[in-house]
């Protein structure tokens, strides 16, 4: 029993994680598509329609620089963990012929 214990921690260790964020661009859609809706019905019905679809659409630009800003920082924390040792089990040992 205890072998499949450690089968699960070593399966889940190579796993490669992924960002706590996946749906940045649809979340950034809908609230570029709410705040352009409210700051284009000062102009009317027309500025009301032409705010969603301008705010959805630069909404969704910065939900898909986040998820992949998100994706580099991963990336990036998984290379110095794995560098530390935070991932193999030998946490802050040196590596050999280091002092």
């Amino acid at each position: 029993m205890a072998n499949s214990k450690s089968d699960k921690r070593a399966a889940k260790a190579e796993k490669p994680l992924r960002p706590n964020h996946k749906h940045g661009k649809l979340g950034g859609a809908i609230a570029g598509e709410v705040v352009g809706g409210i700051v284009g019905s000062l102009a009317g019905p027309p500025g009301a329609l032409a705010g969603m679809v301008i705010g959805a659409a630069a909404g969704a630009l910065a939900g898909e620089v986040m998820d992949k800003e998100a994706e580099r920082a991963h990336i990036h924390d998984d290379e110095l963990d794995e560098e530390i040792g935070v991932t193999a089990g030998n946490l802050g040992a040196a590596k050999p012929r280091k002092p």
